[in-house]
């Protein structure tokens, strides 16, 4: 519930877009501490939100989102009704009288022809449903034509509390009042590692979770991770933390992957990725799916120049053994 009122602009579309920025923002925050308020005190557990979640997605027209077609769609569901009952208030001495009068007179009528409209509405909103799942259906279908899907890659020796890159990792994140993600985050043991710092996070992961009773109290989810940043609000995240998910994503998924985290950063958020440096892709104890991945991993060097073409200031941290590096990207706090 939101307890303030920090002054919202006078009218939308006004050059005071400064203000309207502020107001948003302040909205938002709001917002956030409200969700992390509720998760503290235990009036939600995660495991209960996470089954929501697998609900909703299984369950909602819109469940697939992030496509302008269906966010248009939801303009259409909200309108198909029409309402025959006009309001009769008014200001005038005896308008509402007279209003209520013609309404009373005209309401047969209108009703006929509202309740017909009101079923074609719905009949095309259908249609269009339809239309949109049979269009989705063979984008994705393409897609996998011409480039095979991305997927989690574990590497037991790199992706685990004890590697170098955790404490570096989680270094750049502290106090409860940043909201941080994990993709892929397995059974949870970098989101354990967070929320022990007193970081809000949660996890995500695209491949089914055999999850244990005692990851309960952790905010892990089974959902594949663009389309998870597809549906995340713009500057609702304070970090963002990539392992096991850049190697093996092909030449489409991984700058959408990446545009994406991208674009889920608060100012001055920070974008960690863990990568397997190109040796250790080709190495004889790589892991299996470095054989079937349809690209191989960034040279550091390059990280920085897709980084910078971002517009992230960028550091990258070779590991000790040159088998992986470690890519930090902060989001100015202009952007």
């Amino acid at each position: 519930m939101l307890t303030d009122n920090p002054g919202r602009p006078d009218e939308v579309g006004s050059d005071n877009d400064d203000e309207a920025r502020r107001y948003l923002d302040e909205v938002r925050r709001q917002i956030d501490e409200e969700v992390r308020r509720r998760r503290t005190s235990g009036d939600l557990p995660p495991h209960i939100e996470r089954e929501l979640d697998q609900l909703f997605l299984a369950h909602s027209p819109l469940g697939g989102r992030g496509a302008a077609l269906r966010d248009m769609l939801r303009l259409v569901d909200a309108s198909v009704f029409i309402d025959p009952v006009v309001p009769v208030e008014s200001r005038r001495p005896g308008g509402t009288t007279v209003k209520r009068g013609l309404r009373s007179l005209s309401l047969w009528y209108l009703r006929y022809v509202t309740h017909q409209v009101s079923e074609f509405a719905t009949a095309v909103s259908r249609a269009l449903h339809v239309l949109d799942a049979q269009v989705t259906d063979l984008r994705r279908k393409v897609d996998a034509l011409a480039v095979p899907p991305s997927v989690a890659v574990e590497v037991a020796w790199a992706h685990n509390a004890e590697a170098w890159w955790v404490a570096t990792a989680t270094g750049e994140f502290s106090g409860p009042g940043t909201r941080v993600l994990h993709a892929a985050c397995g059974d949870g043991w970098l989101v354990g590692a967070l929320m022990a710092r007193g970081v809000d996070a949660y996890g995500v992961d695209p491949r089914p979770q055999a999850w244990s009773q005692e990851l309960d109290s952790l905010d892990l989810r089974v959902e594949d991770v663009i389309d998870h940043l597809d549906a995340v609000a713009s500057g609702s995240l304070g970090g963002i933390v990539l392992s096991g998910v850049v190697e093996g994503s092909g030449y489409v998924e991984r700058p959408r992957l990446l545009e994406g985290a991208v674009r889920c950063l608060a100012p001055r958020g920070v974008l960690v990725v863990h990568s397997l440096t190109p040796a250790s892709w080709d190495a004889d104890d790589a892991p299996d799916e470095a054989d079937m991945a349809p690209a191989r991993p960034y040279r550091p060097r390059t990280w920085l120049r897709v980084m910078d073409d971002l517009g992230l200031d960028v550091t990258v941290t070779e590991g000790t053994d040159g088998r992986d590096y470690l890519v930090t990207a902060r989001l100015g706090a202009d952007s």
